[in-house]
C-alpha cells in the first residue's frame, strides 16, 4: 500500500476541558498519513487523493467542531476523512497540542490514532413478529450509517431452532459490510439495531425479534468478556454457514484455517 504524508497542518481551535481553552483557544497541528493504491491513477488527479483538499478539510473540520478531548477530535476527524475520501484505505493521524495547560516545562502533547476500512460479516436471524421485515431493518440501518457500507447480503433461509427447540422456526441471513467502526463500535451498532426491532433477551438461545452477530472482522481474533471474534459458534451452525457460503464461500476462518464451504460441508456430514 502506498502512502501520502501531510505534516504540520496548523490551525487555531477551541478543543480542551478547561473553560479557558474553550474561550481563548490555542494552536494545534496535525500530521496525516494516508494509505491507498496509487498504481492506477494514470497521472489523473481524480484517481488519487488531492492532498491539498485533505489539508483544507482537516483545518475546516477542526475549526468548525469543538471537543473536550483530543481522543474524540482525532477519532471524529479520522472517520470524517475516510468517509469523504473513499480511495483512502487506512489513515494514521497525529494531533499535536504544544500549548496544553500543563504546569511544567514540556515540548509537546500529541495523540496518534489509526483508522481504516474493515471487511466484516454479520449473521442475522429472527423468529418473532414480521421476520423478513426485522431482517430487512439491518440493511436499512446500515444504509443510514455513514461509517458502514453494505457490500452484499444473502437470501434468507428458514431453519429450525438451534439449542432450544420449543420456539418458532427462524429466518436467517448473512451480510458483508465495509466499515470504519472499531469492533466495539460495530457491536454497539448491532445491539442498537436489535433494540430498534424490540429485542428482549429472555433465555439463552431463545426466541427473538432480531439477532445480529459479528461473525468476522477482517481476520482479527478477539477474545474478551464483551466480544469474541470470530464468533465462537459459527463453525458449528449450518444456519450461519449456509447464507454466508452464498456470499463468500472461500472466506477463510482465521482460527480453523478452513474456508466457509469446507466448514459447512463438515457440519452437514
Amino acid at each position: 500500500m502506498d502512502k501520502i504524508t501531510l505534516q504540520g497542518i496548523e490551525f487555531f481551535g477551541y478543543h480542551g476541558v478547561l473553560q479557558s481553552e474553550k474561550e481563548l483557544g490555542q494552536s494545534f497541528s496535525v500530521d496525516c498519513e494516508m494509505y491507498l493504491d496509487t498504481s492506477l491513477c494514470s497521472d489523473d488527479l481524480n484517481k488519487t487523493v488531492n492532498y491539498a483538499d485533505v489539508a483544507c478539510e482537516i483545518v475546516s473540520f477542526c475549526k468548525e467542531n469543538r471537543y473536550d478531548l483530543l481522543e474524540t477530535l482525532a477519532d471524529s476527524l479520522a472517520k470524517n476523512i475516510l468517509v469523504k475520501y473513499h480511495l483512502i484505505n487506512e489513515l494514521n493521524l497525529t494531533i499535536h497540542k504544544p500549548h496544553a495547560p500543563i504546569p511544567t516545562a514540556f515540548d509537546d502533547v500529541s495523540l496518534n490514532v489509526t483508522r481504516g476500512w474493515h471487511t466484516c460479516y454479520l449473521a442475522i436471524g429472527s423468529n418473532l413478529g414480521d421476520r423478513e421485515k426485522n431482517l430487512d431493518t439491518v440493511w436499512s440501518e446500515i444504509e443510514k450509517n455513514p461509517y458502514i457500507k453494505g457490500v452484499c447480503k444473502s437470501d434468507y433461509i428458514e431453519t429450525e431452532p438451534y439449542g432450544v427447540e420449543d420456539q418458532p422456526d427462524f429466518l436467517n441471513g448473512a451480510i458483508k459490510i465495509s466499515t470504519v467502526l472499531t469492533p466495539c463500535e460495530l457491536l454497539k451498532f448491532c445491539s442498537d439495531t436489535e433494540i430498534l426491532c424490540g429485542r428482549v433477551r429472555t433465555r439463552h438461545w431463545g426466541e427473538r425479534t432480531l439477532d445480529v452477530d459479528i461473525l468476522m472482522y477482517d481476520d482479527e481474533v478477539i477474545f474478551t468478556d464483551e466480544l469474541k471474534i470470530p464468533h465462537p459458534e459459527m463453525h458449528k451452525r449450518a444456519f450461519v454457514l449456509q447464507p454466508l457460503a452464498q456470499i463468500e464461500p472461500y472466506l477463510i476462518h482465521p482460527v480453523r484455517k478452513m474456508n466457509v464451504s469446507e466448514l459447512l460441508e463438515q457440519v452437514l456430514v
